[in-house]
C-alpha cells in the first residue's frame, strides 16, 4: 500500500503540521509611505508578552512590516525611481514551520537575524494557514546570476503589478547582495521554512490555533485570556511533558 502525504509527515520529525507565529522585544518601523498620517518614519517599541496579549484580544495579525527581497527594490530605499514596487505591497505575517520539540531554538539569539523573538506566539493548523493565503517563503541562491537577473527585472516590468502578491516571498541566501552593519559574510535562514501571509491575518481560536507559547509562569494567565479554548506551552519545557499535555487536547491528539 501507498504510504499517504500524512505519513510521510509523521514518519520525517523535520516536518511539522503547525504554523508557528511567535512575537519579539524590541521595535518596528511604521512607514511614512505606508501610513500616509505620517510625516516622517517613526520607530515603535514593542514587547513580546503585550504584542501577545493584542493578539489574541483582536484576532488579529497585523502585518505591519515590509518584507523580502524587494524591500531593497523600493524607490525610496534604491532611489530608483523607475521601480514600481511599493513597500505597501511586502506587508506580510512570519509564520515558521519549525517542529514543536525545536520552537526553542527560535527564540535563541541567532548570528545574523536582527529579530529578537521571544517565547510568545501562536501555533496555527497548515490547513488555516493556507486557507487563508498562506505559502512558503521561495528562497533563491544569491550567487546564480542568472535568477538575480530575472528578478532585479521585475520592478520595471510591464507585469510588475500583476507579481505583486508574489514579492514578498523571495528572499535569498548565500553572500547578501545588500549589506548592512549587522550581516553576515552569509545568509540562510532556509532552516526556519518559513511561510507568509501577505497583508493581516484574521483567525478565530479554536478553530484555527491549535496551542499557545508562553513562559511556564504565565500559562495560566494566557490560557484564562483565551477561555481556556486552548493550551498554552513553554517550548523550554521537556518535549515529553509538552507533549503530554497537547495530546489532552482531543483536536491534537492524532498528532502526538
Amino acid at each position: 500500500m501507498a504510504l499517504k502525504v500524512n505519513d510521510i509527515k509523521e514518519l520525517r520529525g523535520e516536518l511539522s503540521p503547525f504554523l508557528i507565529h511567535l512575537t519579539r522585544d524590541g521595535s518596528y518601523k511604521k512607514w511614512k509611505d505606508i501610513d500616509t498620517s505620517l510625516t516622517a518614519d517613526q520607530n515603535v517599541t514593542i514587547t513580546a508578552k503585550n504584542s501577545l496579549e493584542n493578539i489574541i484580544s483582536i484576532k488579529k495579525i497585523e502585518a505591519r512590516c515590509p518584507f523580502g527581497y524587494f524591500n531593497y527594490k523600493v524607490p525610496y530605499r534604491t532611489n530608483n525611481q523607475n521601480s514600481q514596487v511599493k513597500r505597501d505591497w511586502l506587508r506580510a505575517v512570519c509564520f515558521t514551520e519549525t517542529p514543536v520539540d525545536h520552537i526553542y531554538v527560535q527564540c535563541e539569539s541567532i548570528e545574523g537575524r536582527q529579530l529578537n523573538f521571544k517565547p510568545y506566539g501562536l501555533a496555527f493548523f497548515e490547513n488555516s494557514i493556507k486557507a487563508n493565503g498562506g505559502n512558503p517563503v521561495m528562497y533563491f541562491n544569491t550567487q546564480n546570476t542568472t535568477i538575480r537577473g530575472a528578478l532585479d527585472s521585475i520592478p520595471t516590468s510591464s507585469i510588475c503589478l500583476n507579481l505583486k502578491p508574489t514579492l514578498a516571498l523571495y528572499e535569498g541566501f548565500g553572500p547578501p547582495l545588500y549589506n548592512t552593519r549587522y550581516s553576515p559574510a552569509q545568509i540562510d535562514f532556509r532552516w526556519e521554512r518559513e511561510w507568509r501571509i501577505v497583508n493581516d491575518f484574521i483567525f478565530n481560536i479554536p478553530s484555527d490555533v491549535a496551542f499557545g507559547i508562553c513562559p511556564k509562569s504565565e500559562i495560566s494567565y494566557f490560557e484564562g485570556l483565551v477561555g481556556n479554548a486552548i493550551k498554552f506551552i513553554d517550548p523550554r519545557e521537556p518535549i515529553g511533558l509538552i507533549k503530554k499535555k497537547l495530546k489532552t487536547d482531543t483536536r491534537l491528539s492524532a498528532y502526538f
